[in-house]
């Protein structure tokens, strides 16, 4: 039984390699018995496009890379001998256009593995976005096309005044997402937490911490915005209004016994001393003057009940 699968697999590679008939997958019913003709052959007329293909990275793959697999013109476009016979009748090769299934399927031939695998599981492929749609086969490096041809939302956010250096070229959009991969955002780090996709980068921020701040274990997004914010740091507003968002009506807090009025929470009092102007001041000062570790610390807050809690030096 396994040399009759040795022996099939022998057959198979030497079709592929030899220049065997072959039935494209996706191809024209009129080049069902077309042959191969060879690389050559068509850049005869497809100059320019043979030019660029020379230094593409398909054409200088090793045989031993392509597992016997074509991987010059007709490796894509099928057996080229009835398209040249016919003076370069288009319908007799397989051609290919952004979204067509039959794009998609040619190439999960050679590139099923890794995250590519879940192409067909996308929201891309939902839409009708095939490989076509990004790629630029014919070019010299083959780029992934801009993103923002349809996510112009998010290519606006990055000339926010706060953003990722996505325009500057210090990263992509491939730098926290994988286009091929299943799931909503398709994020890096997978779909169970955002964090994992942001301390690829940012592991100073990750932690463990001894006394750790809730929403930054809970999501980055509950203070940050991924893409471009008009606040500082990415944030989803400045300080304080981010911080009240949580800690409502927080001015600063003073031990028990201090002017105030007593509040049941931790021993500690709310003192306002500014009386009427007390909301302004509050909003007049950046929390993290004291309170810098905002992300977690491993210091006790020395003189406060509540320990390292406060998240201060």
């Amino acid at each position: 039984m396994r040399r009759r699968r040795w022996s099939t697999a022998l057959l198979a590679l030497a079709l592929l390699a030899g220049g065997g008939t072959i039935a494209a997958r996706g191809a024209p019913e009129g080049a069902a018995t077309a042959v191969p003709v060879g690389s050559a052959v068509c850049a005869d007329c497809h100059e320019e496009t043979a030019a660029a293909m020379a230094n593409q990275v398909h054409m200088r793959l090793a045989p031993f890379e392509t597992y016997g697999r074509p991987v010059g013109c007709e490796g894509c476009h099928g057996p080229g001998s009835a398209h040249v016979e016919e003076g370069g009748d288009p319908a007799l090769i397989r051609r290919f256009g952004a979204g067509e299934p039959a794009t998609a399927e040619t190439c999960l031939a050679c590139h099923g593995m890794g995250a590519a695998r879940e192409w067909r599981a996308t929201a891309h492929a939902a839409e009708g976005i095939g490989c076509e749609s990004c790629h630029a086969v014919h070019t010299a490096r083959a780029p992934l096309a801009s993103c923002r041809e349809c996510h112009a939302d998010v290519e606006a956010s990055f000339r926010l005044p706060s953003h990722h250096p996505v325009r500057e070229g210090h990263m992509s959009c491939a730098s926290c997402h994988d286009v091929h991969r299943a799931g909503e955002s398709a994020l890096v780090g997978g779909e169970q937490r955002l964090n994992d996709t942001c301390y690829r980068c940012h592991q100073a921020m990750e932690g463990p911490h001894i006394f750790e701040h809730p929403p930054v274990q809970e999501s980055c997004a509950n203070c940050h915005e991924p893409h471009g914010s008009v606040a500082n740091n990415l944030l989803v507003a400045n300080e304080p209004a981010l911080c009240l968002q949580c800690h409502e009506f927080h001015f600063h807090a003073g031990y028990r016994g201090s002017a105030g009025h007593e509040q049941d929470v931790g021993g500690f009092v709310r003192t306002n001393p500014w009386g009427p102007t007390g909301m302004n001041r509050a909003f007049t000062t950046n929390c993290t003057q004291c309170h810098s570790r905002i992300h977690g610390s491993d210091l006790p807050s020395q003189g406060v009940p509540s320990s390292g809690r406060g998240l201060v030096r």
